[in-house]
């Protein structure tokens, strides 16, 4: 079970939670400069950590919508289970501890249809949320795009490590193959995350 200690530590690693929160309720503007940035930093996760960073996105403005329409809380319904399903493993990853090949492997090969289904119930929850805030609407449309375009990518990873499987060829015990997968952005992406004003970093 992840603790909030835990989701929060994974939160602030990620930022880009961070900085829609902090826009959704009005304590920092949705600018261009801000949207491509969002869009820059989302496309240079991994697909394991862009997916994350979307759920946690979106479950906070679908939070913050939710009593106006039950799309809404069926969306952070969903958001939550992908949260689940994933956050634990990501947390072993930056903490460096030890993680079963076989159980990564198996996780990983449903990130492909986690983005898709994402993409889908955000997209089908814009149009509403238009009538009450553009900003949220446009930050659903940002997460949207990104999930889309990181379907290809996770596929792409899929069917390398698929192919590995099929020639009867071990996964590494070191997870040499799969690290490419989950590099963790806490320190992977260090080096080309943008540093937003403090006022976007929550």
């Amino acid at each position: 079970m992840l603790s909030d200690k835990d989701l929060a530590n994974i939160t602030n690693r990620l930022q880009v939670p961070l900085i829609v929160d902090d826009i959704i309720h009005g304590q920092a503007p949705l600018t261009d400069d801000t949207a491509f940035g969002l869009h820059e930093i989302l496309s240079d996760f991994e697909p394991d950590s862009a997916l994350l960073s979307i759920a946690l996105s979106t479950r906070k403005i679908a939070q913050r919508f939710q009593h106006k329409a039950a799309s809404m809380g069926v969306l952070k319904i969903e958001c939550e289970r992908m949260i689940a399903d994933y956050a634990d493993m990501w947390l072993k990853n930056a903490n460096a501890a030890h993680l079963d090949d076989n159980v990564v492997f198996e996780t990983l090969m449903n990130i492909p249809e986690d983005l898709e289904t994402l993409s889908e119930l955000i997209e089908s929850c814009m149009p509403f949320l238009k009538r009450f805030s553009d900003e949220a609407a446009e930050l659903l449309d940002i997460l949207s795009v990104q999930a889309r375009a990181q379907v290809l990518v996770a596929e792409s990873f899929i069917d390398i490590l698929d192919a590995q499987n099929q020639d009867d060829e071990p996964l590494a015990n070191d997870n040499t193959e799969l690290e490419h997968f989950i590099p963790l952005q806490a320190h992977a992406q260090a080096s080309n995350v943008i540093q937003f004003p403090r006022s976007l970093q929550g």
